[in-house]
């Protein structure tokens, strides 16, 4: 300990804090012991901001029952990995994951029982329970967002397949207890929870309020505003995915298709791209990773995804073990959600 007292006296602060935004989240936090100057630094809320960000990997888990599954962080994509057993109870029989990827190391969970969102925290091993939304519809789609400039995170919540024209939004870590009332500027419904937060916006699925054409809406988290964005023809209404830092879906005609969100702004350009091979499977598209591999989870209680490499046109499976499905019903089982890009968080819930 005193060796590292005078190590503080000679090393910058810049200079400690760079080096430990190197380190894995479990060593900074046996760290902040080591010092008053390093616990300073990363309790800091722009430490926290940058923490984890150069490092995205693979997190899969699987909720059964009242119980969580969750596999080490992964990033070599081996053939096999291991599921341990989280140690943490979730609330509810009938918890599930929205089709929504990990907001800079958070992840939104679902308490059907409830009826309350949650916001978990895997690095820090912690579970927020949000309040009860109060909402026209029993049923509810929750978005999880993030400002890169203020370095917040918002939950977005709205009724499920009803139309409305505004929204339940939570600041977390602002001491905020209930939800504030936003307006949407466009009344839509939303039936089908599937999300992606890219760049400070939201992006989910919905249906316009006249007819059953579906568009993309957004939602700036810094700014709180809503816009409409159509949607090429005969684009797959149900599935949203990040590919290569822009969203991006799959065209219901054409399953070797991805349509891309080339321009977010006012013009809302869409390009697309095609692949040797069908991007439609037996399994749910959930993502793709950092070096572009799209990643498919199976509908089943099977213990494996599989990856496709579209530039090299190969497909392979990633094995599990640790899962136990003997004696899991089909309403306990809560089939495998994959965390693409998943960064590893210190914020505190």
């Amino acid at each position: 300990m005193e060796q590292l007292s005078t190590l503080d006296s000679f090393l910058p602060r810049d200079l400690t804090s760079e080096i430990l935004l190197r380190l894995p989240a479990k060593s900074v936090g046996k760290f902040r012991c080591v010092s008053k100057l390093w616990l300073s630094i990363t309790t800091d809320p722009c430490f926290i901001k940058s923490f984890g960000t150069t490092r995205p990997s693979l997190l899969l888990c699987s909720i059964q029952g009242h119980n969580m599954f969750v596999t080490p962080s992964i990033r070599s994509y081996s053939s096999s990995q291991p599921f341990y057993p989280y140690p943490m109870k979730v609330l509810g029989e009938h918890c599930y994951f929205p089709h929504m990827d990990s907001v800079q190391g958070l992840i939104c969970i679902v308490d059907v029982d409830s009826l309350k969102p949650l916001v978990w925290n895997p690095t820090m091993g912690q579970l927020l329970v949000l309040p009860k939304p109060k909402l026209s519809s029993r049923h509810m789609n929750v978005f999880l967002g993030y400002d890169p400039v203020e370095g917040k995170h918002k939950v977005a919540c709205f009724p499920q397949r009803k139309p409305c024209h505004v929204c339940r939004v939570f600041t977390l870590g602002s001491g905020q207890e209930s939800w504030r009332t936003v307006k949407t500027n466009f009344e839509h419904s939303v039936a089908v929870a599937s999300g992606r937060c890219i760049m400070g916006v939201i992006y989910y699925l919905a249906f316009k309020s006249q007819g059953s054409d579906a568009v993309v809406m957004s939602f700036d988290v810094r700014s709180e505003i809503f816009h409409m964005i159509e949607l090429p023809s005969s684009i797959h209404w149900d599935s949203l995915i990040t590919y290569k830092g822009r969203l991006a879906c799959i065209d219901a005609n054409n399953d070797k298709r991805l349509w891309s969100l080339e321009d977010a702004t006012d013009k809302h350009k869409w390009s697309f791209q095609d692949f040797l091979s069908p991007l439609y499977k037996m399994f749910e598209l959930q993502g793709s990773t950092h070096a572009g591999e799209f990643i498919y989870v199976p509908f089943n209680k099977s213990p494996y995804i599989e990856l496709y490499d579209p530039v090299g046109n190969s497909w392979r499976r990633l094995e599990f073990e640790g899962l136990e499905f003997e004696g899991i019903s089909d309403d306990e089982f809560g089939h495998t959600k994959a965390f693409t890009n998943h960064t590893e968080s210190l914020m505190p819930l």
